[in-house]
């Protein structure tokens, strides 16, 4: 297969891509879009799913990294909703945080948690070759840095290659002092050089075939740099980054698919923040193939419900709201 036609990209002239045949993008909706959220509990007088009001809208992150935020809140009057930064995916080269399938994820879980979700726009590559993506992702957790001083549960999240950034952020956020309540990590995507046994059982994905795997780790990863490289295997990854930091970290919640190529490396993530002694939840059963919530609607209900209860679960009980976030 040609994975540049799989991925439907070619170089411009001018070394950056041309990205054809992606999924729309969206507007924000400041004046709110109605999203079908199942009732609780069931039964009782309720019938059917309830119908919530979600309002978005697009705010600058870093003006010299030319990055933004696209926030999203439900109505309804909630006196105190959690945050969750969250990073879409894409493999580092695709997709914005404005296209369809993560503008419609993040309207859903603004609704279902309920919460308030600033998916991050962050620089792709080749354009950006990693750490790029990785320094928007601090940029994101210096943003949340009042909500979470002011007693707000802040959460990090991430699909795909977002959810590898969004482990950056943790880490960035620990670092930086930034008290996070969880991060939500869903089939991260990771890589190496000698093929994991998935890896080498995907020539044929019917989402991420190996060519197109390969390729995209190509486009993302610094110039000369190979699989091995600590953006891509966990391995070196979590060498350097070492248990003392791991254990900073929050309760995390790792999610995969029985049929997902990186689901052996994101097996050794998780094993790796339990050995650190972090609190760990992992569900690396899902079923189906990568990324199957973005096409699915019974997976996308699933995987919804999965962040809910987390996100809930983890949040403590107070007043206010999110700081700078709900007046849109």
């Amino acid at each position: 297969m040609d994975p540049y036609k799989y991925l439907k990209i070619r170089f411009n002239p001018d070394g950056s891509l041309y990205r054809y045949g992606e999924a729309p993008l969206l507007p924000a909706a400041p004046a709110g879009e109605p999203v079908a959220v199942a009732a609780e509990g069931g039964g009782d007088g309720e019938q059917g799913p309830r119908r919530i009001v979600v309002h978005s809208n697009d705010v600058p992150l870093s003006e010299a990294a030319g990055t933004g935020l696209r926030l999203f809140v439900p109505s309804g009057g909630h006196a105190r909703l959690p945050l969750i930064v969250y990073f879409h995916g894409g493999g580092y080269v695709l997709f914005r945080a404005a296209s369809e399938p993560f503008h419609n994820t993040c309207t859903a879980l603004a609704a279902a948690v309920p919460a308030a979700v600033a998916s991050v726009d962050y620089r792709l590559a080749p354009e950006h070759r990693l750490p790029a993506a990785f320094e928007d992702a601090a940029d994101a957790v210096l943003w949340a840095r009042p909500h979470a001083a002011a007693g707000r549960p802040v959460f990090v999240m991430g699909s795909h290659n977002g959810a590898s950034i969004a482990f950056r952020a943790a880490l960035a956020a620990a670092d930086a002092g930034v008290e996070l309540r969880g991060v939500i990590l869903n089939q991260p995507h990771l890589g190496g050089a000698a093929r994991s046994p998935a890896e080498a059982a995907s020539v044929d994905d019917r989402v991420l075939p190996l060519p197109a795997n390969d390729l995209l780790w190509e486009l993302a990863l610094p110039v000369g740099a190979d699989r091995d490289h600590e953006y891509c295997n966990p391995e070196p990854m979590l060498a350097r980054v070492g248990a003392a930091r791991l254990r900073r970290l929050p309760p995390c919640l790792v999610l995969g698919r029985r049929k997902d190529p990186p689901r052996d490396r994101t097996r050794t993530l998780a094993n790796a923040l339990r050995k650190a002694g972090g609190a760990v939840e992992a569900r690396l059963d899902g079923a189906g193939y990568h990324a199957m919530e973005l096409f699915k609607p019974n997976c996308a209900a699933e995987f919804t419900a999965q962040v809910a209860d987390f996100v809930r679960r983890h949040s403590a009980a107070g007043a206010g709201d999110v700081v700078g976030v709900s007046k849109l």
